[in-house]
């Protein structure tokens, strides 16, 4: 085990529980996508969910604010806070928007990017859990390149949707609605991989 001073260790423990957070976010996603019924509850949930990611990236920044030891830079500890918390804004919006639009039936693809964005949730998760000890071991990096691939996936299933949307669908509102819906899941995918390759750059500066 690596001996860091205990305020470095607060906030890996903070990053952790905000991943946890978002992990759970990410399943409740999938979850609404996947099984679509009692859609206004669970939408709900993933509100009362993001408010408090709200209050998780305030108390690091807070944290950050009144510390003076720190593990990394401290605009890098802000970057992955704020980072962490568009994430979350994100899964939600993309839930609300179902409910906004009104809609009564998923598409496969809606419900396949919404897999992936629950596996990246999951890598997320893992990425902080190892972060303390990155310097020991690999699997920081390997779940930086696995949220990597989830988002090559992503791009792939977000650019087949938008054929077949534009090839098949006549009604134009619900061309504009799902057009909507799917850029929104996938910038919730580069939401990950953006998170995760600021971690990737602040370990190659503290190397």
């Amino acid at each position: 085990m690596v001996l860091r001073k205990k305020k470095e260790d607060l906030f890996f423990l903070m990053f952790q529980d905000f991943a946890k957070a978002l992990e759970e976010m990410g399943d409740e996603l999938y979850n609404i996508i996947s099984n679509y019924h009692n859609v206004e509850r669970s939408i709900a949930d993933m509100k009362m969910r993001e408010s408090e990611c709200d209050v998780k990236s305030h108390a690091i920044l807070k944290e950050l604010n009144e510390s003076f030891i720190t593990p990394f830079d401290r605009e890098d500890i802000f970057s992955i806070a704020n980072q962490m918390d568009d994430l979350a804004d994100y899964m939600e919006d993309a839930a609300s928007k179902l409910l906004i639009y009104d809609v009564t039936s998923l598409k496969d693809d809606a419900v396949e990017m919404a897999k992936l964005i629950d596996d990246a949730t999951t890598e997320v998760r893992k990425l902080f859990g190892t972060l303390p000890y990155s310097k020991k071991n690999d699997e920081t990096f390997d779940a930086i390149i696995e949220i990597n691939r989830l988002e090559n996936l992503g791009d792939d299933v977000f650019r087949r949707a938008l054929v077949k949307l534009f090839r098949n669908e006549t009604n134009a509102i619900e061309l504009i609605k799902w057009k909507d819906i799917y850029e929104n899941l996938e910038d919730t995918l580069d939401a990950c991989e953006h998170l995760a390759d600021t971690v990737r750059g602040i370990l190659v500066k503290n190397a």
